[in-house]
């Protein structure tokens, strides 16, 4: 289970209720303030984009006024909207009306006729008279509600009568734009009325009047199963947090506030498969444009797109049984939906007219269609190897029993063959894995291992499972599908990367003198590195371990944090590439017709920024003397502090996935701090640490605590690292499932082409050349001012010191002929890369 919404998004039922609450807030005040009569009513123009005329300079003060039953005040009847939406017509120009709470009212009236098809057909099937009333008065709201959008779009196609409404977005996505600027106007009325005061005092108020009240078991319809606990109980796998939801939904609609529940239930389970499927394409379709084009996106960021969708799985399934767990908590559980959606109702988007006509084939196919849809085959799977895997045993097939996987357009059975056959080449290690860890030989989290491979010792430890499980097998079948036999490629790049990783690390070595924790976790990572990816640490045939599993994604992209945090820290304990920077530029001004390229050191200069590394814009008078002066005047010949940082983004993929503690699973709040650097949202970073924990022991892969009995448990979120100045302040920046997944493949795309394409090891050992060069040049004045840094066994960190010595020479001497001996030496040194 998750935190509630720790990765910072908004699931669709959210997203629904939310909406919802924002268009009737946005009505009532606006009639409000529109009615004749009113003590607000404006008696001139208003404008609907922020409808709250000026307050007197005698009004009361923010706060003052007396405060009324809170849930009365934030309550409407859903008989009342009808007139209030009146009002703001007749009292309006269509200009003034807010567009985004229009397209939300008819996202809200899309979504609730798609989960009203659930419920009408379990008030038919119902034997009492109390399910059926419920859906008359369903069917009621629905229609004023619609009623009210076909008012509001006539009126607003006075203004423009060429223009056709907009239909509902696609599959009912409420769309976060039109939820965000309604939150902003929201906001901005509020704090002209001065209700921010009152909202805080009220909040409380509100959250127990939203708390449902217990009730026993609702006379008709189906009663539903009751599903026989195991003797081992799930653990939670993200502790839930302290974040407060109760803002999704504050307005309540009086009189209707049960059968809002009994509706609220099936609307639920509609959105929980409906975000679970559009999470799945999403992820899908880049998988398989990895398949036909390589260079449309990365092995590595379609492994943490992928894992990231894998734990946001977990936050729906936390909020779907926080939802239910008062009154309905089997409805929550996976075997109970499938009953209700596949067996019994059926399923929204699938027309089940004609069926008799249908050809045998065409049938079998809308049977896979609607079963896929809901995640039964890896379900069925997961079933069959609890019931034929006895409890702590561990299988073993001779390769002989493993079957050739079938690719391809695949019948029915066909199909079904190919879901079995891949659990059953993956399920045995899970097996092994589990085994090790209860024998304490690994720690309950292994490097960069995947939530799919965690989830599935999970079920083998408690003899249960989740749907968040269900559906990150489902997500897993659908890429063995996609990649056919290429699905080798991820262990290909996790080899060479680590490699190569190893053998940087191996090289620079030697050459970091700084603090102790630096060189001690460098060699912690080459350790690292040879144990979890050059060797295998499960059995000989390593290829095995890797070639079909997302873990080598994440492998592969752990070496490259790895490589690029140290190498950061490392060029930052001294100046070495800064005096670099600030020579090679300087040679750049003397003759800027002269072709220079130093191509690690321009890439460097991009991505970090050229005006912040050099500590200012470049004019075309500055002359290389007015350059060096910057480095001089600045201290930094012999200032040891950070020039350069990595972008929070970074910081927080590196906190995810270079590091574990070996007995959690980290928790999803580096998902909300990619959201913050998209959105450059001020807030607190959740990074304490950003140059990243020290390393764990040299027994970090045999002395897991407890491994018997433990289950892989989400780690909590730094309480003190998530607070933020105002709860407003940061929902705003909330997304989406799947616009998280577009900014985190966004956000990936752009680390992977830019702070993790530069090899900072090398940009610092080629500056340690550039200014060796230049000790060679200007020896004769080097020996009369610092003869030190001629020495053989001087450290490389103390040549920047060269820097002011050439200034000074520029000073006392032709500064134009010093600064062709700086060009002459930066210029051959930038022909010998080539």
């Amino acid at each position: 289970m998750s935190s509630p919404r720790e990765s910072g998004t908004l699931g669709t039922y959210q997203r629904y209720k939310l909406g919802q609450a924002q268009f009737q807030r946005w009505l009532k005040q606006t009639s409000d303030k529109l009615r004749p009569g009113s003590a607000q009513a404006p008696t001139g123009p208003v404008h609907l984009q922020n409808p709250t005329p000026k307050k007197d300079s005698n009004q009361a003060k923010k706060g003052s006024q007396p405060k009324g039953n809170p849930k009365t005040a934030s309550a409407i009847h859903w008989s009342q909207l009808e007139s209030m939406a009146q009002t703001v017509i007749d009292h309006s120009e269509p200009e003034q009306i807010p567009r985004s709470a229009i397209s939300i009212l008819r996202d809200v009236v899309f979504l609730r006729k798609k989960s009203a098809h659930f419920f009408s057909k379990a008030a038919a099937r119902s034997e009492g008279e109390t399910l059926k009333q419920k859906n008359i008065a369903h069917e009621h709201i629905i229609q004023v509600l619609e009623s009210i959008l076909n008012r509001f779009d006539a009126f607003l196609s006075k203004a423009r009568p060429s223009s056709s409404p907009s239909g509902p977005n696609e599959d009912g996505q409420l769309g976060m734009d039109d939820i965000n600027n309604m939150f902003e106007l929201l906001h901005v009325e509020e704090s002209h009325e001065g209700e921010n005061d009152e909202r805080e005092e009220i909040s409380d108020a509100e959250v127990t009047a939203t708390k449902r009240p217990k009730k026993s078991q609702k006379k008709g319809g189906k009663k539903p199963k009751q599903k026989k606990q195991p003797k081992e109980q799930r653990v939670q796998k993200r502790t839930p947090g302290s974040e407060d939801n109760s803002w999704v939904d504050t307005f309540k609609w009086v009189e209707e506030e049960e059968d809002e529940d009994d509706f609220d239930y099936y609307m639920l389970i509609y959105c929980f498969f409906q975000d679970f499927n559009s999470i799945r394409t999403y992820v899908s379709d880049r998988w398989t444009e990895y398949f036909y084009d390589k260079s449309t996106v990365s092995l590595d960021t379609l492994a943490v797109v992928t894992n990231a969708a894998c734990e946001m799985f977990h936050e729906m399934e936390y909020e779907l049984s926080r939802a239910l767990k008062e009154e309905h908590p089997q409805f929550a559980e996976y075997e109970f939906m499938l009953e209700m959606l596949f067996f019994n109702y059926g399923l929204d988007h699938v027309d089940y007219s004609g069926e008799s006509e249908l050809s045998e084939s065409e049938r079998d196919y809308k049977i896979l269609a609607e079963a896929d849809w809901l995640g039964f085959f890896a379900y069925s799977n997961i079933v069959y190897i609890l019931e034929n895997v006895p409890p702590g045993k561990v299988p073993l097939f001779p390769p002989s029993a493993m079957k050739q996987l079938k690719y391809g357009l695949l019948e029915f059975e066909d199909f079904r063959d190919f879901t079995r056959n891949v659990v059953f080449d993956f399920f045995p290690e899970i097996c092994f894995i589990k085994a090790m860890k209860t024998n304490e030989q690994l720690p309950m989290v292994v490097p960069a291992q995947d939530e799919l491979t965690l989830d599935f010792e999970d079920i083998f430890r408690v003899r249960t499972y989740s749907s968040a499980t269900v559906f990150d097998l489902s997500l897993y079948i659908d890429i063995r599908y996609i990649l056919e036999d290429q699905v080798t490629d991820a262990f290909d790049l996790a080899q060479t990367t680590a490699t190569k990783t190893k053998a940087i690390l191996e090289e620079q070595l030697p050459n970091i003198r700084g603090p102790w924790d630096l060189k001690k976790e460098c060699r912690f990572r080459i350790g690292e590195v040879e144990r979890a990816i050059l060797k295998d640490f499960l059995e000989e045939d390593k290829a095995r371990r890797y070639e079909e599993k997302g873990i080598s994604g994440l492998l592969d992209f752990r070496c490259r944090l790895v490589l690029n945090n140290i190498g950061y820290r490392f060029i930052n304990e001294s100046s070495v590439v800064l005096a670099a920077a600030f020579a090679y530029n300087a040679a750049l001004r003397i003759d800027e017709t002269r072709d220079l390229h130093w191509p690690q050191m321009d890439e460097f200069l991009r991505i970090y920024g050229k005006d912040r590394i050099l500590q200012g814009p470049l004019p075309p008078e500055l002359t290389p003397m007015d350059l060096l002066k910057r480095f001089i005047d600045r201290n930094f010949s012999t200032a040891n502090y950070p020039f350069i940082s990595p972008p929070k983004s970074l910081e927080a993929l590196h906190e995810r996935y270079a590091w574990e503690n070996g007995h959690s699973r980290q928790n999803m709040a580096y998902l909300k701090d990619i959201i913050r650097d998209k959105f450059d949202v001020k807030a607190v970073s959740m990074l304490s640490n950003p140059t990243g924990n020290l390393p764990p022991g040299p027994n970090d892969l045999s002395d897991p605590p407890d491994a018997k009995n433990a289950i892989v448990k989400r780690e909590d979120p730094k309480v003190g690292d998530t607070q933020i100045g105002a709860k407003e302040a940061f929902q705003s920046a909330r997304v989406s499932p799947v616009e998280l997944l577009e900014i985190l493949d966004e956000t990936m795309t752009s680390l992977l082409d830019n702070q993790l394409s530069v090899n900072l090891f090398q940009v610092h050992t080629e500056a340690v050349q550039l200014l060796q060069k230049l000790l060679g040049e200007f020896s004769s004045e080097v020996e009369r001012d610092a003869p030190f840094l001629l020495d053989e066994n001087t450290r490389v960190d103390k040549f920047p010191s060269l820097l002011p010595i050439v200034y000074r020479s520029m000073e006392d001497g032709n500064a134009v002929e010093i600064g062709k001996r700086i060009g002459k030496v930066v210029g051959e040194f930038c022909s010998n890369l080539e």
